[in-house]
C-alpha cells in the first residue's frame, strides 16, 4: 500500500475509528490518542492490508488498543457526549416537529442521559457490539469479523446487550409514560 492509498484509507475510516474509540473509552483525549495509535499500527502493518478488509482490521485494532487500556486504567471511565444524531439513532427517538417544544427537548435531553449512562454500565464486551451495531449499523456478520467471533455468538451477545439495555432504562421508560 502506498503512502497516498494509506492516506485515503485514514481519511474514509478517521471518523468511525474515532467513534468507537470514543463509545468505548467515553473521553476525548484518550479517544484521540488511541485512534492516532491505530494508525500508526495500521502504518505499520501497511503492507499486510488489503482495502477489502481495512475496515475490519481497523475497528478490531482500536477494540483491542481500548480494552488493553481499560484494563491498565482498571476502571471505566463515564460515557463522553457523542454525536447526537447517532444517540438519536440508537434511542430511536424523531420529532415530527422541526421546532420541538421546551418540555421536548428536556426530555430528549434526559433520555439521551438515560441512555449514556446506561451504556456506561454495560460490560466493555457489550459496549463494543452495541456502539458497532446500533450507532455503526454494522452488520452482525462484519462484528464478528472485527471480533474474530462467530456470528450467533455475536447475535446472542447483542441481544444480551439489548435486554440489559432495558433493564436499565426501565425505570425510565415507567416515569415517563
Amino acid at each position: 500500500m502506498t503512502e497516498d492509498e494509506f492516506l485515503e484509507l485514514v481519511h474514509e475510516h478517521k471518523a468511525r475509528v474515532y467513534q468507537h474509540a470514543l463509545y468505548l473509552l467515553g473521553n476525548r483525549e484518550d479517544a484521540e490518542d488511541i485512534t492516532q495509535e491505530t494508525f500508526i499500527k495500521g502504518w505499520e502493518h501497511r503492507t499486510k492490508l488489503r482495502p477489502k478488509t481495512a475496515r475490519s482490521w481497523l475497528l478490531k485494532c482500536v477494540q483491542n488498543l481500548c480494552f488493553n487500556l481499560l484494563k491498565r486504567n482498571k476502571f471505566q471511565v463515564p460515557l463522553a457526549e457523542g454525536d447526537d444524531a447517532e444517540l438519536e439513532t440508537l434511542m430511536h427517538t424523531h420529532s415530527n416537529q422541526s421546532q420541538p417544544s421546551p418540555e421536548e427537548i428536556v426530555l430528549q435531553q434526559e433520555l439521551k442521559e438515560s441512555v449514556q449512562c446506561a451504556i456506561r454500565k454495560l460490560p466493555p464486551d457489550m459496549r463494543a457490539v452495541i456502539v458497532m451495531r446500533e450507532m455503526n449499523s454494522m452488520s452482525f456478520k462484519e462484528i464478528a469479523e472485527v471480533l474474530e467471533q462467530p456470528e450467533g455468538t455475536v447475535k446472542s451477545t447483542v441481544f444480551r446487550a439489548r435486554k440489559r439495555l432495558r433493564e436499565l432504562l426501565r425505570p425510565y421508560w415507567r416515569n415517563n409514560r
